[in-house]
């Protein structure tokens, strides 16, 4: 039989156990480590809006003289040009976690017609890459980025390389 100490005892542990089980207040906080916290995205792991934008800076005008691809850029005015520069950072932002918002139309549509090759996609992946190790974004950032942009090769590329 229980004395009424025991019961007193008996009846606070339980209560104290249903408040600390129900009140929030009680509950643990998690032991800090680099699971815990959140994963950062690429955009920041990148170095943010000042590196996207020297990344398209950088690659997006090599693309206006190579030989290879000058031809889609014939007939740009400079206010047309900025605008696809800035078109351009906001996607790259925007897809990397960014906090920028897209304001292009849909790639294949804008690309519809102007037959662009996997050659010719291929001198852009070079001067991103190039870009990339220029303004010091790591290994696993530049993969990842790299990806991502390959990852757009079908809404670009209309005209596949003839085997040869």
């Amino acid at each position: 039989m229980l004395t009424d100490t025991r019961r007193f005892i008996l009846a606070s542990l339980c209560a104290f156990l249903l408040v600390a089980i129900w009140n929030p207040l009680f509950t643990p906080v998690p032991a800090y480590s680099e699971e815990s916290q959140p994963k950062k995205s690429l955009y920041e792991r990148m170095g943010g809006y000042d590196v996207v934008s020297a990344i398209v800076e950088d690659a997006i005008p090599k693309l206006w003289d190579d030989p290879q691809t000058a031809s889609f850029f014939v007939g740009m005015g400079t206010d047309t040009r900025e605008m696809l520069l800035q078109k351009n950072k906001n996607l790259m932002c925007y897809n990397t976690g960014g906090p920028c918002k897209p304001f292009n139309r849909p790639l294949e549509k804008v690309h519809a017609g102007l037959n662009v090759t996997d050659k010719e996609f291929n001198v852009l992946l070079q001067y991103i890459k190039k870009a990339l190790i220029k303004y010091h974004v790591g290994s696993q950032e530049q993969d990842e980025l790299m990806a991502k942009i390959e990852g757009l090769r079908p809404y670009i590329v209309q005209q596949k390389e003839k085997a040869k």
